[in-house]
Protein backbone atom coordinates (compact mmCIF):
# COMPACT_ATOMS: atom_id res chain seq x y z
CA UNK A 1 0.00 0.00 0.00
CA UNK A 2 1.31 3.48 -0.63
CA UNK A 3 -0.05 6.05 1.26
CA UNK A 4 -0.14 9.84 -0.02
CA UNK A 5 -0.88 13.31 1.27
CA UNK A 6 -1.18 15.88 -1.28
CA UNK A 7 -2.85 19.43 -1.07
CA UNK A 8 -2.54 20.71 -4.86
CA UNK A 9 -2.45 17.14 -6.42
CA UNK A 10 1.74 16.86 -7.12
CA UNK A 11 1.72 14.18 -4.57
CA UNK A 12 -1.51 12.39 -5.44
CA UNK A 13 -0.10 11.97 -9.19
CA UNK A 14 3.48 10.81 -7.86
CA UNK A 15 1.56 8.37 -5.40
CA UNK A 16 -0.74 6.89 -8.08
CA UNK A 17 2.41 6.45 -10.77
CA UNK A 18 4.06 4.54 -8.80
CA UNK A 19 1.15 2.52 -8.00
CA UNK A 20 0.28 1.54 -11.13
CA UNK A 21 4.11 0.88 -12.02
CA UNK A 22 4.25 -1.70 -8.78
CA UNK A 23 0.83 -2.92 -8.95
CA UNK A 24 -0.46 -1.46 -5.86
CA UNK A 25 -2.64 0.97 -4.12
CA UNK A 26 -2.46 4.40 -3.27
CA UNK A 27 -4.80 5.77 -0.30
CA UNK A 28 -5.35 9.28 1.14
CA UNK A 29 -3.43 9.97 4.13
CA UNK A 30 -6.18 12.44 5.36
CA UNK A 31 -9.12 10.51 3.91
CA UNK A 32 -7.49 7.60 6.60
CA UNK A 33 -7.33 9.61 9.70
CA UNK A 34 -10.16 11.90 9.11
CA UNK A 35 -12.16 10.20 11.84
CA UNK A 36 -9.17 9.76 14.14
CA UNK A 37 -5.91 8.45 14.66
CA UNK A 38 -5.75 4.81 12.82
CA UNK A 39 -2.55 1.88 13.09
CA UNK A 40 -1.01 0.62 9.99
CA UNK A 41 0.75 -3.00 10.91
CA UNK A 42 2.56 -3.73 7.73
CA UNK A 43 4.37 -7.32 7.82
CA UNK A 44 6.69 -9.80 6.51
CA UNK A 45 6.81 -9.90 2.23
CA UNK A 46 4.36 -6.69 2.73
CA UNK A 47 5.55 -3.16 1.14
CA UNK A 48 4.73 -0.01 2.29
CA UNK A 49 5.68 2.99 0.72
CA UNK A 50 4.72 7.44 2.08
CA UNK A 51 4.73 10.12 -0.61
CA UNK A 52 4.33 13.32 0.98
CA UNK A 53 4.94 17.08 -0.42
CA UNK A 54 8.07 19.20 1.26
CA UNK A 55 6.81 22.06 3.47
CA UNK A 56 9.22 24.37 4.44
CA UNK A 57 12.33 21.47 4.29
CA UNK A 58 10.09 19.11 6.43
CA UNK A 59 7.15 16.68 6.26
CA UNK A 60 3.70 17.76 6.97
CA UNK A 61 2.91 17.12 10.61
CA UNK A 62 0.04 14.98 9.07
CA UNK A 63 2.60 12.85 7.29
CA UNK A 64 4.95 12.59 10.44
CA UNK A 65 1.69 11.87 12.88
CA UNK A 66 0.67 8.89 10.64
CA UNK A 67 3.97 7.59 10.29
CA UNK A 68 4.52 7.01 13.85
CA UNK A 69 1.19 5.04 13.65
CA UNK A 70 2.94 2.46 11.42
CA UNK A 71 4.45 -0.80 12.88
CA UNK A 72 6.94 -2.00 10.42
CA UNK A 73 7.47 -5.67 11.04
CA UNK A 74 9.78 -6.67 8.51
CA UNK A 75 8.21 -5.18 5.23
CA UNK A 76 9.93 -2.86 2.70
CA UNK A 77 9.18 0.75 2.96
CA UNK A 78 10.03 3.52 1.56
CA UNK A 79 9.59 7.07 1.19
CA UNK A 80 8.83 9.45 -1.66
CA UNK A 81 8.86 13.46 -1.44
CA UNK A 82 7.99 15.84 -3.93
CA UNK A 83 9.37 19.49 -4.17
CA UNK A 84 9.90 22.69 -5.84
CA UNK A 85 13.29 22.00 -5.67
CA UNK A 86 14.83 20.77 -2.18
CA UNK A 87 13.60 18.46 0.21
CA UNK A 88 16.38 19.71 3.07
CA UNK A 89 17.07 17.21 5.87
CA UNK A 90 13.60 16.09 5.51
CA UNK A 91 13.76 12.38 4.71
CA UNK A 92 16.42 12.11 7.22
CA UNK A 93 14.11 13.19 10.06
CA UNK A 94 11.42 11.00 8.66
CA UNK A 95 13.77 8.25 8.72
CA UNK A 96 13.60 8.23 13.10
CA UNK A 97 10.24 7.61 13.23
CA UNK A 98 9.52 5.60 9.01
CA UNK A 99 12.38 2.91 8.94
CA UNK A 100 12.53 3.21 5.22
CA UNK A 101 14.27 1.53 3.29
CA UNK A 102 14.52 3.37 0.02
CA UNK A 103 13.87 7.30 -0.08
CA UNK A 104 13.56 9.67 -3.46
CA UNK A 105 12.92 13.26 -3.49
CA UNK A 106 10.83 14.03 -7.03
CA UNK A 107 11.24 17.84 -8.30
CA UNK A 108 7.48 19.28 -8.64
CA UNK A 109 5.72 22.46 -9.72
CA UNK A 110 5.84 24.71 -7.55
CA UNK A 111 2.46 26.05 -5.34
CA UNK A 112 3.28 27.96 -2.34
CA UNK A 113 2.10 31.40 -3.60
CA UNK A 114 2.20 33.11 -0.21
CA UNK A 115 5.94 33.42 -0.74
CA UNK A 116 6.73 32.62 -4.17
CA UNK A 117 4.67 32.98 -7.60
CA UNK A 118 4.25 29.81 -9.42
CA UNK A 119 6.78 28.20 -11.97
CA UNK A 120 6.07 29.50 -15.50
CA UNK A 121 3.99 26.97 -17.73
CA UNK A 122 7.31 26.30 -19.41
CA UNK A 123 9.27 24.74 -16.02
CA UNK A 124 6.34 23.32 -15.19
CA UNK A 125 6.09 21.17 -18.23
CA UNK A 126 9.72 20.64 -18.12
CA UNK A 127 9.34 19.23 -14.71
CA UNK A 128 6.54 17.28 -14.61
CA UNK A 129 8.09 15.55 -18.18
CA UNK A 130 11.68 15.22 -15.67
CA UNK A 131 9.09 13.89 -13.21
CA UNK A 132 7.50 10.91 -15.34
CA UNK A 133 10.57 9.84 -16.38
CA UNK A 134 12.12 9.99 -12.63
CA UNK A 135 8.97 7.67 -11.47
CA UNK A 136 9.93 4.82 -13.70
CA UNK A 137 13.17 4.25 -12.32
CA UNK A 138 11.46 5.08 -8.65
CA UNK A 139 9.22 2.29 -9.57
CA UNK A 140 11.80 -0.27 -10.43
CA UNK A 141 13.83 0.43 -7.78
CA UNK A 142 10.71 -0.23 -5.29
CA UNK A 143 9.99 -3.51 -7.02
CA UNK A 144 13.58 -4.99 -6.78
CA UNK A 145 12.87 -3.49 -3.06
CA UNK A 146 15.97 -1.21 -3.46
CA UNK A 147 17.99 0.23 -0.91
CA UNK A 148 18.60 4.11 -2.03
CA UNK A 149 18.97 7.15 -0.57
CA UNK A 150 18.36 9.53 -3.82
CA UNK A 151 17.02 13.00 -2.44
CA UNK A 152 18.03 16.60 -3.24
CA UNK A 153 18.66 17.99 -0.12
CA UNK A 154 20.23 21.36 -1.17
CA UNK A 155 22.87 23.75 0.61
CA UNK A 156 22.07 24.52 4.05
CA UNK A 157 20.04 21.46 4.52
CA UNK A 158 20.97 21.43 7.71
CA UNK A 159 20.08 24.63 8.96
CA UNK A 160 16.74 24.90 7.30
CA UNK A 161 15.17 21.90 8.28
CA UNK A 162 16.46 22.31 12.24
CA UNK A 163 15.22 25.81 12.48
CA UNK A 164 13.13 27.32 9.02
CA UNK A 165 10.96 23.90 9.55
CA UNK A 166 10.02 24.25 13.54
CA UNK A 167 9.48 28.00 12.55
CA UNK A 168 6.77 27.53 10.62
CA UNK A 169 5.34 25.13 11.60
CA UNK A 170 4.77 27.73 15.00
CA UNK A 171 3.96 31.01 12.90
CA UNK A 172 3.19 30.35 9.62
CA UNK A 173 0.80 27.68 9.68
CA UNK A 174 -1.89 29.91 11.12
CA UNK A 175 -5.51 30.46 9.44
CA UNK A 176 -5.64 34.07 10.03
CA UNK A 177 -4.49 35.39 7.30
CA UNK A 178 -6.53 33.58 4.85
CA UNK A 179 -9.70 36.24 3.22
CA UNK A 180 -12.29 35.88 1.02
CA UNK A 181 -13.30 38.09 -1.67
CA UNK A 182 -16.58 38.88 -3.02
CA UNK A 183 -16.05 37.13 -6.32
CA UNK A 184 -16.22 33.90 -3.89
CA UNK A 185 -19.63 32.28 -5.51
CA UNK A 186 -19.96 30.09 -2.49
CA UNK A 187 -19.27 26.65 -4.61
CA UNK A 188 -17.80 24.88 -1.33
CA UNK A 189 -14.77 23.22 -3.05
CA UNK A 190 -12.42 24.87 -0.69
CA UNK A 191 -13.97 23.44 2.17
CA UNK A 192 -14.97 19.39 0.44
CA UNK A 193 -11.12 19.82 -0.40
CA UNK A 194 -9.45 20.77 2.86
CA UNK A 195 -7.86 17.61 4.10
CA UNK A 196 -8.12 18.43 8.15
CA UNK A 197 -11.75 20.04 7.48
CA UNK A 198 -10.41 23.77 9.02
CA UNK A 199 -12.92 25.27 6.53
CA UNK A 200 -16.67 25.39 7.12
CA UNK A 201 -18.88 27.57 4.54
CA UNK A 202 -21.09 30.01 6.53
CA UNK A 203 -23.83 32.29 4.91
CA UNK A 204 -22.53 30.84 1.69
CA UNK A 205 -18.75 31.70 2.26
CA UNK A 206 -15.92 29.79 3.66
CA UNK A 207 -14.66 30.28 6.49
CA UNK A 208 -11.33 29.14 8.49
CA UNK A 209 -12.97 27.39 12.05
CA UNK A 210 -9.57 26.05 12.90
CA UNK A 211 -6.48 27.87 14.34
CA UNK A 212 -3.97 26.02 12.45
CA UNK A 213 -3.60 24.63 9.12
CA UNK A 214 -1.38 22.12 7.21
CA UNK A 215 -0.86 24.81 4.51
CA UNK A 216 -1.23 22.45 2.04
CA UNK A 217 -2.29 25.99 -0.59
CA UNK A 218 -4.95 23.62 -1.79
CA UNK A 219 -8.15 26.02 -1.26
CA UNK A 220 -6.20 29.24 -2.09
CA UNK A 221 -4.83 26.99 -5.60
CA UNK A 222 -7.72 25.39 -6.47
CA UNK A 223 -10.10 28.12 -6.31
CA UNK A 224 -12.45 28.78 -9.15
CA UNK A 225 -13.25 32.26 -9.18
CA UNK A 226 -9.39 32.98 -7.23
CA UNK A 227 -11.38 34.40 -4.33
CA UNK A 228 -9.41 33.25 -1.55
CA UNK A 229 -6.28 35.29 -0.56
CA UNK A 230 -3.72 34.58 1.93
CA UNK A 231 -2.37 38.51 2.71
CA UNK A 232 -1.37 40.90 -0.10
CA UNK A 233 1.12 39.26 -1.86
CA UNK A 234 -1.19 36.53 -3.25
CA UNK A 235 -3.16 39.10 -5.17
CA UNK A 236 -0.57 39.22 -7.85
CA UNK A 237 0.21 35.30 -8.06
CA UNK A 238 -1.02 32.80 -10.57
CA UNK A 239 -2.29 29.51 -9.15
CA UNK A 240 -1.39 25.69 -9.57
CA UNK A 241 -2.96 22.44 -9.33
CA UNK A 242 -1.45 19.37 -10.86
CA UNK A 243 -3.59 18.83 -14.47
CA UNK A 244 -2.68 15.62 -16.39
CA UNK A 245 -3.18 18.25 -19.48
CA UNK A 246 0.26 19.97 -17.72
CA UNK A 247 1.93 16.47 -19.37
CA UNK A 248 3.90 16.42 -22.35
CA UNK A 249 2.37 13.82 -24.37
Amino acid sequence: MIYYFSGTGNSKWVAEEIARRTDDEAQSIAELVKDGPTVVYAGKDARIGVVFPIYAWGAPPIVERFCKSITLAGAYAFAVCTCGDEAGKAMRRLKKIFAYQGAWSVKMPNNYIVGYDVDSHELERSKIAVAKERLIAISNAVLANSTQYDVCEGPGAMIKTALVRPMFNTFARSTERFSVEDSCNGCELCARMCPIGAIQMRDGKPVWAKKHCTQCMGCINRCPQRAIQMGESTKNHGRYYFRSDKMDD
